[in-house]
């Protein structure tokens, strides 16, 4: 199986605002797939296309090979975990009790409430009511609820919203795990560029409801635009030199930026600058990060 999700021409529209255009997402097997935009771009209502929790106005969703019909949903959501938005929990209860209360819903095991405490490290807190819980520990019994039933397909959507620097670490550590330990693929949204940078190895950008780009990880960075900042004590001049030796050049934040060029080249060039007299004071090679590319492809009216 080479996709566990794939829509094609999925399309969601509420009254005079179409919030999905012409969909086509390909989750691969065993990958931790970023669904990545801005506030509203449309990935909390395409996640829940996919689980069946909002009709799609026009298009369709093949779920582990199969296309979801209003016969097999079922089938297909026991093979499904997902967190969507913040989880629910009954405060006045126990970690254990919530767990058992889900467990029961989803018709799995109690003996299997230990496992996935295991997983999310809170094996240690399960007798403690959920009100006395972090933040970071409420998401991890939401995560643990997901687990139940060792799904293959787990949805994921803004797991780290709202937790400190620590609690996103071990957000970060615990999906990162899941493919290579259990088998499972992760779908996992967010509008934080950097925590997806460090945990998928698929990315797929959505703004104003359309599909942007989708591939790797690494595919993405290749868009990244390798440049080469120069500092002189001199740029005016430096910049007009530059500029006669066909070389475009910009000044940013005290800079000279110029294409990525080889060693050779620039050699010859500073060598020249420092002929005529131009102090050469810092030369560094720039690559766009994820933040940076991100702002390329949706514009800056796209950024978060």
């Amino acid at each position: 199986m080479e996709n566990i999700i794939t829509t094609k021409n999925l399309y969601k529209q509420y009254s005079n605002f179409q919030c999905i255009q012409s969909l086509d997402l390909k989750v691969p097997h065993g990958s931790v797939y970023g669904f990545l935009g801005p506030n509203g771009a449309g990935k909390t209502t395409t996640m829940k296309m996919i689980l069946g929790l909002v009709r799609p106005s026009s298009g369709a969703i093949t779920l582990f090979g199969k296309m979801t019909t209003s016969k097999n949903r079922l089938e297909m959501l026991s093979q499904i975990g997902s967190l969507i938005e913040s989880p629910s929990y009954y405060g006045h209860l126990t970690g254990l009790e919530n767990l058992r209360i889900i467990s029961t819903l989803k018709k799995v095991p109690e003996k299997d409430i230990q496992r996935v405490l295991s997983i999310v490290r809170l094996e240690k807190q399960e007798g403690k009511k959920v009100n006395e819980y972090s933040m970071g520990m409420k998401q991890r019994l939401g995560l643990a609820g997901a687990l139940l039933g060792n799904p293959k397909l787990l949805i994921l959507d803004e797991p780290t919203n709202g937790l400190d620097p620590a609690g996103m670490q071990e957000m970060r550590e615990l999906i990162c795990s899941l493919p290579q330990q259990y088998g499972m693929t992760v779908m996992v949204s967010s509008h934080l560029l950097g925590e997806i940078d460090q945990i998928a190895t698929d990315v797929g950008i959505i703004n104003h409801g359309k599909l942007i780009f989708q591939g790797s990880l690494a595919a993405l960075h290749q868009k990244s635009s390798h440049q080469i900042a120069i500092r002189t004590m001199n740029n005016i001049t430096a910049s007009k030199i530059l500029q006669l030796q066909g070389l475009a050049c910009k000044e940013e934040q005290g800079y000279l930026i110029i294409p990525a060029l080889s060693d050779e080249r620039i050699a010859v060039f500073i060598q020249d600058l420092i002929h005529k007299g131009i102090r050469v004071v810092r030369i560094e090679e720039r690559n766009n990060n994820l933040e940076d590319i991100f702002l390329e492809l949706t514009g800056k009216a796209g950024a978060l």
